[in-house]
């Protein structure tokens, strides 16, 4: 029998490195089907987030601040979605605007500001913001 704790576990390692579904391999039954255990084993790639903007923090801004973001880019507070992790994108998939709290060269066109930013920080979030304008 599998021990449940590990699931998770694999779960995290595995979208770490890139995968997003996977299957346990287990020996078939003498009349070559496989085993109902290993039927149930493939876990779905989990749905990505929805929001027009994906916050990667451990918490959202404060209010205002994020109230001011939004209406700068012209989306609603509630079109945020915060991510604890990048979630995996399959291949050709481009997520939508991302907010970083520190700067990644995988994302260089994300708004790069931490959440509780001083003045300097907040200038040049502002400054990120003008390039992400709607037209």
């Amino acid at each position: 029998m599998q021990d449940p704790l590990l699931d998770p576990l694999r779960r995290r390692i595995l979208a770490r490195m890139g995968i997003q579904s996977w299957q346990l391999r287990a020996p078939t039954l003498p009349d070559g089907e496989p085993s109902q255990a290993a039927a149930e084993s493939t876990v779905p790639a989990a749905p990505l987030p929805t929001g027009k903007l994906w916050l990667l923090a451990p918490s959202l801004p404060s209010p205002g601040l994020l109230a001011d973001i939004c209406q700068c880019l012209g989306i609603g507070t509630n079109e945020v979605s915060l991510l604890g992790e990048m979630p995996v994108l399959s291949e050709g998939v481009t997520p939508p605007l991302l907010w970083l709290t520190v700067a990644d060269p995988r994302w260089p066109n994300a708004l790069v500001c931490p959440l509780t930013p001083d003045a300097a920080h907040k200038r040049a979030l502002w400054q990120q913001c003008r390039q992400h304008l709607p037209s």
